[in-house]
């Protein structure tokens, strides 16, 4: 058996899922795209009785977990909602082809949190942009192309920022994205000290934005309602 468990925005795990991580033989994490501290996996150790095993990007990505699952109940914890990453759609469906049984446990996702939070309408929305930390020989612009392309649609961005080496500051990708006028920047959503903040690119970065991990959206022509709520972020973050 496979589970697919979704931690949330704010690792804040459904009550389904933790009844299922508190019968099953075996609990797996990934983080690496959107860190979570030990003190809050050992939370919620203690809560299902059981230690969480700590797995790396390519151990998911193998043939690991099915192999587990089809001998033990196997859980796989992962960031926001499971099933809006491609390695898991993946997972799942190999897992179905070889006869294990799977049951997904969603939560919620930056994808929703984000525009709820700036307020804004999520069928507005269009493709969403990365922004890739640069390294030696590889310095990606498809993430702008991405913008512009759904700001000639009339359509807002979400822009995620890259966690590896590190989480991307907030003030870093500002710089990236100068070309264009407005910004939401959205610090730590879900937290007690979750920041979000409206303004033009060019006077945000000078502005007390918060602690990574930060997502931010471009916003296109506003609907008048979208633009009073982001004028109240304009003259106060909350």
């Amino acid at each position: 058996m496979l589970y697919l468990m979704g931690t949330g925005i704010s690792f804040d795990l459904t009550l389904g899922a933790v009844a299922a991580l508190r019968e099953c033989n075996e609990a797996y994490l990934e983080r690496y795209t959107n860190p979570v501290n030990d003190r809050r996996i050992a939370g919620l150790e203690k809560v299902i009785g059981k230690s969480i095993v700590l797995l790396p990007r390519e151990k998911v990505e193998s043939s690991f977990l099915l192999e587990r699952a089809a001998k033990f109940s196997v859980a796989l914890l992962a960031s926001g909602d499971p099933l809006t990453a491609t390695t898991h759609i993946t997972l799942l469906m190999d897992a179905k082809k070889r006869g294990i049984r799977t049951k997904v446990f969603h939560n919620s996702s930056v994808y929703a949190a984000a525009p709820g939070k700036a307020g804004l309408q999520m069928y507005k929305f269009g493709r969403t942009a990365t922004l890739v930390n640069p390294r030696p020989g590889y310095k990606p612009t498809s993430s702008l192309d991405i913008i512009r392309q759904n700001l000639s649609m009339n359509m807002h961005s979400l822009v995620l920022l890259d966690t590896e080496p590190a989480p991307m500051e907030a003030e870093y990708a500002l710089g990236m994205l100068s070309e264009f006028a407005h910004a939401v920047v959205l610090s730590r959503l879900g937290e007690e000290d979750e920041k979000v903040s409206y303004g033009k690119v060019s006077e945000l970065a000078a502005r007390k934005l918060g602690k990574a991990p930060f997502s931010i959206i471009m916003p296109a022509k506003l609907h008048p309602v979208e633009e009073e709520y982001l004028s109240m972020l304009g003259k106060e973050d909350i």
